[in-house]
């Protein structure tokens, strides 16, 4: 049996911990709990927590569950600010606000992720931000209204872009779109057409939910030729039943059909109402 003073000398004090197994170790823990407390403990925490280095990724979502004095938004903002534009990959979640955008535009020339969810964006104000982005190779938009203008932004703007994501909640109908309809198969067809024309050098797209037609997706596969992954989850308006269908087979690496599960889909598959309402204390700004 280890005698008491044995004990005392395999105890270890946290502060004594190198500062990059401390930063380590910090930079799990989530914003809100870095910003309340960890901070708070020592000089030598705070100034591990201050560094750039612990700011290169920012997740919204950390703070879903938190309860603290600041609202989310002052939170990401105070992270961006500690950045010091060292910023490489964020997730603005339920944020509603497009100056919190602008903020990461202004402040991160060199992000290469973008992930939104569920804001009301101004659309001109979307196409102004996403210009201040050309190192960006990752874009992903899940419940947020998007026209062909953010999808001609991010093609002149954005060159290194390889994954776009622009996956909206499941489709409402299963009927398929005969396009004898000329206005609505246009409409339909906005950003399918607007990702052919556009980015060329795309090599994983995600379009759940989207009400194209096979002109949309036809327009896809005659122009993205680098195209490796194509989910068409929800994408009831199309018919794979013949050519267009056996082109797709052939063309694309890794294909989600219309009715593939959603299963696994980030904030599609477990939406409810209550998550959507879970930031209502931040000011929903347009």
């Amino acid at each position: 049996m280890a005698s008491t003073s044995n004990i005392k000398q395999q105890e270890r004090n946290w502060l004594d911990l190198p500062s990059d197994v401390m930063a380590n170790i910090l930079s799990r823990i989530g914003m809100s709990d870095i910003f309340e407390n960890a901070e708070k403990v020592c000089p030598a925490w705070l100034k591990i927590c201050k560094d750039p280095a612990m700011w290169t990724v920012i997740n919204m979502n950390d703070l879903l569950s938190s309860v603290a004095k600041q609202t989310p938004t002052n939170m990401c903002r105070l992270a961006v600010n500690r950045s010091q534009g060292q910023l490489v990959d964020i997730t603005l979640a339920y944020a509603y606000n497009v100056t919190l955008l602008y903020y990461v535009a202004e402040r991160s020339s060199q992000l290469r992720r973008l992930e939104m969810v569920y804001g009301f964006f101004n659309n001109r104000s979307m196409t102004n931000a996403l210009m201040k982005f050309p190192m960006l190779e990752e874009l992903n938009l899940y419940l947020i209204k998007v026209l062909k203008e953010e999808i001609e932004t991010v093609g002149r703007y954005c060159p290194m872009l390889k994954t776009l994501k622009v996956n909206g909640g499941p489709c409402s109908s299963r009927v398929r779109d005969t396009d004898t309809d000329e206005w609505s198969s246009i409409s339909y067809n906005e950003i399918a057409i607007a990702v052919g024309q556009n980015l060329l050098g795309i090599r994983h797209l995600e379009l759940i939910g989207n009400k194209m037609t096979n002109v949309g997706l036809r327009v896809i596969l005659d122009n993205c030729h680098h195209l490796e992954t194509l989910d068409l989850r929800e994408c009831f308006y199309i018919d794979l039943k013949g050519d267009l269908g056996k082109q797709c087979s052939k063309q694309i690496k890794y294909l989600k059909l219309p009715n593939d599960s959603l299963e696994g889909c980030p904030y599609i598959y477990n939406l409810s109402i209550l998550d959507l309402f879970k930031w209502g204390s931040d000011p929903k700004v347009n």
